[in-house]
């Protein structure tokens, strides 16, 4: 991933819309003027906001939903469920952005799919990230990538989709009280504490924040 460069406050910001980073802004009462473009007021908060105040921003941004009463169970989000562990890779699903990561959990039936916009930041394991809950994916799925150019991996049970994704890494989690555990062949043992930023966003996936646990 030659040319990525790792910015951890931009990488948690490149999340959120202007009309978000906006509220941020409000909430943070800072007195600054809000440049158009979303991107130049991503660069703007980073400027005025260290790290640790970007982040207790993100907590608060999005109030807790109060739960509506309906016939209609609520899905199980990934922080409330049952302990888990099985095998899991790590795969960069963009040709375009080989920056945008994925995690894949294996599970009995399925996979648990997690994507975040920096495959490098999760793996270094020493900055917070934004991480998007992206459902269950078939079992198939979990070695369906590339591990170099025109190799499939030899565990794969299904073709690669379009998206040609690149092994980064692979090995074995655990998930259980709020904590994802991985232990892979390349980056190691990492593990996160996940809190839910929100869960209805406009995509439509579960947002957290994936705090490193040192």
């Amino acid at each position: 991933m030659k040319g990525i460069r790792l910015e951890p406050a931009r990488g948690l910001l490149d999340n959120f819309t202007h009309t978000e980073l906006a509220r941020m802004v409000k909430r943070s009462r800072l007195e600054i003027a809000l440049p158009r473009s979303r991107a130049a007021l991503a660069n703007l908060i980073t400027k005025h906001l260290d790290l640790d105040e970007i982040l207790e921003g993100l907590r608060h941004l999005f109030p807790a939903r109060r739960s509506a009463r309906s016939q209609t169970p609520r899905a199980v989000r990934l922080h409330e469920l049952a302990p888990l562990h099985g095998s899991a890779t790590v795969q960069a699903y963009s040709r375009s952005r080989p920056q945008l990561g994925r995690v894949l959990l294996g599970r009995s039936q399925d996979c648990i799919a997690l994507s975040f916009n920096s495959a490098p930041l999760f793996l270094e394991n020493r900055w917070p990230i934004i991480v998007r809950e992206d459902g269950p994916v078939p079992r198939s799925r979990l070695y369906a990538a590339f591990v170099r150019p025109g190799r499939v991996h030899p565990s794969a049970e299904a073709v690669p989709p379009r998206t040609k994704p690149y092994l980064l890494d692979e090995g074995e989690y655990q998930l259980r009280n709020g904590r994802l555990r991985f232990e892979l062949a390349q980056a190691g043992p990492i593990s996160f504490q996940m809190t839910l930023l929100r869960e209805r966003p406009p995509a439509g996936r579960s947002e957290y924040l994936f705090e490193p646990i040192v």
